[in-house]
């Protein structure tokens, strides 16, 4: 009996999907034998292979978030423009390693944001959708987008990674009526533009676009994934990245660039 060689494209997604099914394997791993919270520098081993190219259509524009920066306005920037400090966040609202990162360091990056010394620039990814089925990661990134046009995005991030899924299987941010219900705890979010934006998924475009960007780098691998000077310190494990730990980094580097002030404590 004559078989037909599968295509190299068909090939190539073939292997792509069997690098993310292992790389979660090995992540699932990790967590039954030390737990998501033991070790920040193990939450990087969520491990997302980004070599996988975004196979999805193009669907609907692309409309930025009012004060998203960067090409084709892909990057939402938190913090005071002229921050001696920046570093670049990676994360998926599914993740859990980047809920366990935001349950360790929001507050002090937030204090270090408000004394100005630093900027942190969000890159909001929808990949976990791709991996383990679902919609969650893309809805709940329109809905970051739509915080962030409302200007709120620093307040729904907090709430949003302070409720994550119970695993990353569990697409419970797929439910518009839970996101609207997390953003109504957050004075002055909630209005008829804000809620039309979430569940008419008008920044569904740019979400996309957002993940395309990151298929088509290599140097990211997993999340979360926390850049200062281009050197990803979740994955430094002689150091791992604590509150006191990122309060050091920021003061060495604000340092480096002559400022001082508003770095003392985690």
């Amino acid at each position: 009996m004559k078989t037909t060689p599968a295509s190299p494209s068909t090939a190539r997604d073939r292997l792509r999907e069997q690098r993310h099914r292992q790389a979660l394997r090995t992540y699932r791993l990790h967590v039954a034998a030390k737990g998501v919270g033991l070790c920040l520098a193990l939450a990087a081993v969520i491990g997302v292979s980004i070599a996988l190219q975004s196979r999805a259509a193009d669907e609907g524009p692309v409309v930025s978030p009012a004060g998203a920066v960067g090409d084709e306005g892909l990057l939402i920037p938190v913090g005071r423009k002229d921050a001696p400090v920046v570093i670049t966040v990676y994360e998926d609202a599914r993740c859990p390693g980047c809920a366990q990162l935001e349950k360790t360091l929001h507050a002090t990056v937030n204090r270090l944001e408000d004394e100005g010394v630093l900027r942190v620039d969000y890159h909001v990814l929808s990949f976990v959708d791709r991996i383990v089925g679902g919609k969650g990661s893309k809805v709940a990134a329109n809905a970051l987008a739509a915080a962030q046009d409302a200007g709120r995005f620093r307040e729904f991030h907090d709430v949003l990674f302070a409720h994550p899924p119970a695993e990353e299987s569990t697409d419970v941010l797929a439910d518009r009526d839970l996101l609207l219900e997390l953003a109504g705890r957050i004075p002055g979010l909630r209005s008829a533009g804000f809620d039309k934006d979430v569940t008419e998924d008008t920044y569904s475009g740019w979400a996309r676009a957002v993940q395309r960007r990151f298929d088509r780098q290599t140097d990211i691998q997993a999340t979360p994934a926390v850049l200062l000077d281009g050197k990803d310190l979740v994955r430094d494990q002689e150091h791992p990245l604590s509150p006191e730990r990122l309060v050091e980094l920021v003061k060495e580097a604000a340092a480096r660039k002559g400022a001082t002030g508003g770095t003392t404590g985690p």
